[in-house]
């Protein structure tokens, strides 16, 4: 899995589960709020993926002879890499789908608390979103 992936499908996921989930709001559809949420839910499953699947190592990405001579001191005193700093934003995509999970219970048994979750989970996935544009910014 290459760089660009790692941060462009978060990106599409946020905007596919926002844009669903609000649709079924809007709408006063109930699948589609529940499509939303379990997007939101996928995204945390792919983040734990990436995390536990060490494509955010940096050490995947050097040399066994840059480790060896320890050039990496140089680049690691002066800037985090590139791949590490996407890290919090995969962590807030864990913690959103966490919330979607009473979002979809408290949806399907028709509480109106469910809205709370939603909107919770939402920002909190913003915020990854935020993050990873932040670094690519200075990309």
């Amino acid at each position: 899995m290459n760089g660009t992936f790692l941060y462009t499908l978060p990106q599409w996921f946020v905007f596919a589960a926002i844009f669903v989930t609000v649709y079924g709001w809007v709408e006063r559809k109930k699948p589609f709020r529940i499509i939303g949420m379990s997007i939101f839910f996928a995204l945390g499953i792919f983040s734990l993926f990436v995390i536990f699947g060490d494509y955010l190592a940096a050490g995947k990405y050097l040399t066994a002879e840059e480790i060896a001579s320890q050039q990496i001191y140089g680049d690691t005193e002066e800037e985090m890499p590139f791949i590490g700093k996407l890290l919090p934003a995969y962590l807030s995509f864990i913690i959103s789908a966490i919330l979607a999970i009473p979002a979809i219970f408290l949806d399907i048994r028709n509480k109106k608390s469910y809205q709370w979750f939603s909107v919770i989970t939402g920002l909190i996935s913003l915020l990854g979103f935020f993050i990873i544009v932040g670094v690519i910014r200075y990309l």
